[in-house]
């Protein structure tokens, strides 16, 4: 959720008006793409996209959202990746391994 929240934040505070989600599965991936009609990612942020503080917001701490959401989906074996679709617009793309969604005997357990 909170993975989420920071992709749908910075889609609004960019000038977004329309966000839109799709998901897809295959047999060892779940993947998110969150895709809205602002004016896309500057060049700048593509090319150092994963790195702390990179934001063309002008306040202190800006750029960390994107960052720890980056670490979070790395740390579960997944990918994200970022682009400047041809029809406008950015779009942000979350790729997880099923086996980092499933729940574990362990887990099952604190419940």
């Amino acid at each position: 959720r909170q993975v989420l929240g920071v992709l749908f934040d910075n889609a609004v505070e960019a000038g977004a008006s329309r966000i839109t989600v799709t998901t897809t599965r295959t047999d060892e991936d779940f993947g998110i793409a969150v895709r809205d009609d602002g004016p896309g990612f500057p060049p700048a942020i593509l090319q150092a996209w994963g790195k702390p503080y990179n934001s063309t917001k002008p306040r202190p701490g800006a750029g960390l959202g994107l960052f720890l959401l980056m670490n979070v989906i790395r740390s579960l074996g997944g990918r994200v990746e970022a682009s400047n679709p041809p029809a406008g617009g950015a779009e942000v793309r979350l790729t997880l391994p099923l086996s980092a969604l499933a729940p574990t005997d362990e887990t099952l357990h604190d419940r």
